[in-house]
């Protein structure tokens, strides 16, 4: 297994953190489709508890390329949305993202959120859109290519994107946090123990 583990992932404090991701040139280089297929690989196989186990990784719904030390403008996200009737499946591996529409709706997680590159208990919740419109380059593993696409998310899926759309800016989610959000709903009451 050539993916990322506990020891590369980037901590709190990293001063490349903090700094705004670079635009991956298109069509992408072997580092940037070998750094997003390890970013892939760490969200499936962080959700497999044996793998967990196995490689001493924290469980992740989301991991973006400056959470490994690579400041180019790509992440990967795998969850279900357990909120969705159907129950549908993010597997979304996206480069050069840019958020192009948000709605007015704010909403948050009543539980907080949580970040693999945050080592402690926080306090509070983190405001985010309901709905947001995208647009970027989505990477299929299956045949192997990348594809331009415009996508609309809600709900908990916007609140994953967005979450990690703001490590490409070197925004943490504990630059927002606050103990009330006016004019906000809770999305629901979280119970497990997902990281982004």
């Amino acid at each position: 297994m050539n993916m990322y583990l506990a020891k590369d992932i980037v901590l709190e404090g990293t001063e490349s953190l903090r700094e705004k991701s670079l635009e991956c040139q298109i069509p992408l280089s072997s580092d940037d489709l070998n750094v997003l297929e390890n970013l892939h690989e760490y969200v499936v196989a962080s959700q497999v508890e044996e793998l967990v186990k196995k490689y001493g990784i924290r469980p992740g719904v989301g991991i973006a390329a400056p959470q490994v030390g690579y400041n180019k403008r790509m992440f990967a996200v795998e969850f279900d949305d357990f909120l969705d009737e159907n129950n549908k499946h993010y597997s979304l591996s996206v480069v050069n993202p840019k958020i192009v529409a948000k709605s007015k709706e704010i909403t948050y997680l009543p539980g907080g959120e949580g970040c693999l590159s945050v080592n402690r208990e926080t306090k509070g919740i983190t405001p985010r859109h309901y709905a947001i419109l995208v647009k970027g380059y989505f990477y299929d593993f299956i045949n192997k290519k990348l594809k331009f696409q415009t996508i609309e998310l809600k709900g908990y899926p916007a609140i994953v994107f967005q979450h990690e759309y703001d490590h490409l800016d070197g925004i943490l989610f504990t630059d927002k946090l606050y103990e009330k959000i006016d004019n906000a709903f809770p999305l629901f009451e979280i119970n497990d123990e997902n990281e982004d």
